[in-house]
């Protein structure tokens, strides 16, 4: 875990200034679950971590239509970056046939 604790959520106020008020709430609801998988799943030596649209759609309760055009609206602000990665199976050290994005939360 990022920040080593498992009972908040540490979330950049700036989501909430003016910069940021043309944001869809479904946008912003994106944006604070892609914080919450950040600290979930990022620690001292990695600092993105990736999920497929499917699991991206399920752990955030959007439709997978929805979810991409929210995902285009935040990739367009300074608050994350993301990039479409293959991972690696421990055991073969072959790379996975499914793509999935990696994100990095910027703010």
């Amino acid at each position: 875990m990022k920040h080593g604790n498992t009972f908040y959520l540490e979330l950049s106020r700036e989501i909430f200034t003016p910069k940021y008020t043309k944001l869809s709430s479904t946008s912003k609801w994106l944006f604070v679950v892609l914080n919450e998988l950040e600290q979930r799943f990022t620690g001292k030596t990695v600092d993105y971590f990736y999920r497929s649209n499917e699991d991206l759609s399920i752990d955030t309760g959007i439709k997978l239509t929805t979810l991409k055009i929210s995902k285009k609206e935040l990739l367009e602000t300074d608050l994350i970056e993301s990039w479409q990665m293959h991972w690696l199976n421990s055991e073969t050290g072959k790379k996975s046939e499914k793509k999935v994005t990696a994100y990095r939360i910027l703010k």
